[in-house]
């Protein structure tokens, strides 16, 4: 993202201010509001210390005597001595207590006004976010009501059709105008029916989650229970693994991670892990009392990497309505055991940092580990968490931009309270009009995220203090940890990257140069630099490298 890209247009939910603020007029007209009562409370200060310099200054004859430059000029013009005469005479007095008195009028009148200028452009704002929830609500049942109604013709399944059908209508539209703008844009084959989105979503679920066996008969179908429906289909993929993803340390140098002192910077560190790596950072700061917080990067899914525990299983398992269920998702465990192996210690304070599934591995680890960890603030980029419930005294701040399809994906918002803040922002293009890409990178959030602080707002400026309290100190060199899944030499045999089921007849000799185990090849060389394996089962498993797979930093 660069600077030439216009600031997008953003919408905060939750915090200590009930409900939505969007950047419309009238949220314009507050702020506006609130810079009047800036100048006022500078004024205030300014008339303050004028009253203390004409209180000190007039004290006295002689203390008044001494400011002026020379001072025998009020001598020579009036015959008054003022170094000789020891008390101002009873007009004096009464003229300065007149100045002083008023003065003090104008102080108490621009504080009164600067107070009645920012409970206006509080109002003004509670409203906004007052008429927005209800507005949102509202839309909400209509996007459902309209998918019924339009697919009322094709049974169950026809809500779930009808909100496709018009999605990719609107697609198509949005590829064609971005023909007619000079380049096509598979992009906005998703982004252009944002509006139907999160109804297409829950419609989808009831009819895919009708399939689930563990749903009781009487529960009406979930997300979730879609998600199980999905995770059974990739069962097989993942029975090719062994149960228990690996963890190891790594080199940090080809990362460059950016020390996290606030909510952007930690994002920064997210995106600088990559995503085809299949690794994660853990940081630890040292606050000036001496007690330490850890900052837990997690990137999101990584398609194109077979081996990577931020694959589709673990977003089915996270979208679970099962808390235990999500807690067993490669990337839950595999987050789980780094934290372990970095040394962090159940008193220390945790921040946990997450870019789409990621954000969902933050989320349910802050729900898993009470009593365990302690953590202290979520922040999440372009993940659903809707349904993520969070442990009391643990803070979230959540980014998401309209039309990238990712955050929706549970079909619900996120609870505005006031320890959970969303900011959805819409982002545009230079010149104007959306972006050509699905705007579900790190970046396009951390843009959000720059204009969501240009609106300004008083739960998302406690929330991101609240992360700068906790990322204040000493940053120690950042710990990055590989974590992948190891093929199962008794099903699998890999070439490079790629784990490969064996045929279910015997004997079945491996090829020259192909593992049989889960380490590398004999004498290939690791991501550390050293010779892994021997080519006997058991291994290091880091199989000759980190992961070339695909997958882009928009991808989730």
């Amino acid at each position: 993202m660069s600077g030439t890209w216009p600031a997008p247009s953003v919408v905060i939910r939750g915090g200590t201010e009930p409900t939505v603020i969007e950047t419309a007029a009238v949220v314009a007209q507050a702020v506006a509001l609130a810079g009047r009562a800036d100048l006022l409370a500078g004024a205030a200060v300014a008339l303050r210390d004028a009253r203390h310099g004409v209180e000190a200054t007039t004290a006295t004859p002689t203390a008044f005597a001494g400011r002026l430059t020379p001072p025998d000029l009020l001598r020579s013009a009036s015959g008054w001595n003022l170094p000789t005469t020891p008390f101002w005479s009873a007009e004096v007095r009464a003229a300065r207590a007149a100045v002083l008195d008023e003065l003090d009028a104008a102080v108490l009148l621009a504080e009164q006004q600067e107070r009645g200028l920012r409970r206006l452009a509080a109002r003004l704002h509670q409203a906004v976010r007052v008429y927005d929830d209800a507005d949102a609500a509202a839309a909400a049942a209509w996007s459902d009501t309209a998918l019924v109604v339009a697919g009322r013709h094709y049974g169950l399944a026809g809500a779930g059709a009808a909100g496709l059908g018009m999605i990719v209508a609107q697609g198509l539209a949005g590829l064609a105008q971005s023909l007619l703008r000079g380049g096509p844009s598979l992009g906005r084959l998703v982004t252009t029916g944002e509006a139907l989105h999160p109804a297409t979503v829950r419609a989808l679920g009831r009819t895919i989650g009708l399939l689930d066996p563990d749903r009781p008969w009487y529960a009406v179908p979930t997300v979730g229970n879609a998600a199980a429906v999905l995770r059974a289909s990739v069962q097989p993929l993942r029975k090719r693994f062994l149960p228990d993803p690996e963890v190891r340390r790594v080199d940090a140098a080809p990362y460059d991670l950016p020390t996290p002192t606030d909510t952007r910077s930690a994002l920064g560190a997210v995106a600088a892990l990559g995503s085809t790596d299949s690794v994660l950072s853990v940081q630890r700061i040292v606050k000036d009392d001496g007690t330490p917080t850890w900052v837990v990067a997690i990137p999101g899914t990584q398609p194109g990497n077979l081996r990577t525990v931020w694959n589709m299983t673990s977003n089915y398992d996270l979208m679970s309505d099962d808390e235990s269920q999500r807690a067993r998702a490669d990337s839950v465990r595999a987050v789980l055991d780094a934290m372990g192996q970095s040394g962090i210690e159940p008193k220390d304070d945790v921040v946990l940092v997450g870019h789409s599934q990621g954000g969902m591995v933050a989320a349910t680890i802050a729900a898993a580990t009470v009593g365990t960890y302690q953590v202290r603030h979520v922040v999440t980029a372009g993940s659903p968490v809707g349904g993520h419930g969070l442990p009391p005294g643990v803070r979230a701040t959540h980014l998401e931009t309209s039309g990238e399809g990712v955050s929706g994906l549970d079909g619900k918002p996120n609870p505005a309270t006031p320890e959970r803040v969303t900011v959805t922002g819409t982002v545009f293009a230079p010149g104007g009009g959306p972006p050509l890409d699905v705007p579900h990178s790190v970046g396009y959030h951390q843009d959000v995220l720059d204009a969501a602080v240009e609106v300004g707002d008083r739960g998302l400026e406690e929330h991101l203090a609240d992360v700068e309290h906790w990322l204040d100190g000493e940053a120690e060199d950042p710990l990055v940890y590989e974590a992948r899944l190891v093929p199962d030499p008794e099903t699998t045999f890999c070439v490079g990257e790629l784990a490969v089921p064996r045929p279910p007849w015997p004997p079945w000799p491996a090829p020259d140069g192909v593992v049989t185990a889960p380490g590398p090849s004999l004498g290939t060389p690791g991501p550390s630099g050293t010779t892994g394996g021997s080519g006997t089962l058991g291994g290091t498993g880091t199989l000759g490298g980190a992961g070339t797979g695909g997958g882009e930093d928009d991808a989730r």
